[in-house]
């Protein structure tokens, strides 16, 4: 169980370095979100674009309306959600009412973003096996570990 309960709600109970690596990973994706508030939607890195989707993708008018009053929005929305990730993984940190779903919002953006940069499909997201010749070998480790991460934060939001 990786979450504890604990007077006044839960504690993440993961080691310090994967508290580290994620910590690290959410404060490198906050820094690009702030960069992305401020680029044009065409003008952001193909890896951010699923953080900020196309809300209709058979009429540009439209889309590029939508993307003008959400765009700013949806970028402090993200922040937020990893600003609070990142002080959620503070060791004896207790997560109270709330702070769980935040946290999950952080880990599946950053999931998403990884999930982009490696090319992740649906065929092989759960492909556990792992090449020793793979350059991005250890980035699908984190990928995988996220997912777990993501997985089992969100059984614990069912409860």
């Amino acid at each position: 169980m990786i979450f504890e309960p604990v007077d006044g709600g839960l504690r993440l109970a993961i080691d310090n370095h994967s508290r580290d690596v994620i910590a690290h990973l959410l404060g490198e994706l906050r820094n690009e979100v702030e960069v992305a508030k401020t680029t044009t939607p065409a003008a952001l890195e193909p890896h951010m674009k699923r953080l900020f989707p196309t809300a209709y993708h058979n009429d540009e008018q439209h889309n590029d309306e939508y993307r003008r009053l959400t765009h700013g929005d949806l970028a402090d929305t993200h922040l937020a959600a990893l600003n609070d990730a990142v002080l959620l993984l503070a060791p004896g940190r207790v997560f109270g009412e709330g702070d769980l779903e935040r946290f999950v919002r952080a880990i599946n953006a950053m999931r998403l973003v990884l999930g982009t940069v490696l090319d992740v499909s649906e065929d092989d997201a759960d492909d556990d096996t792992s090449d020793s010749d793979d350059p991005v070998a250890l980035q699908r480790e984190v990928y995988r570990y996220l997912g777990w991460l993501l997985h089992t934060s969100l059984d614990q939001l069912r409860k």
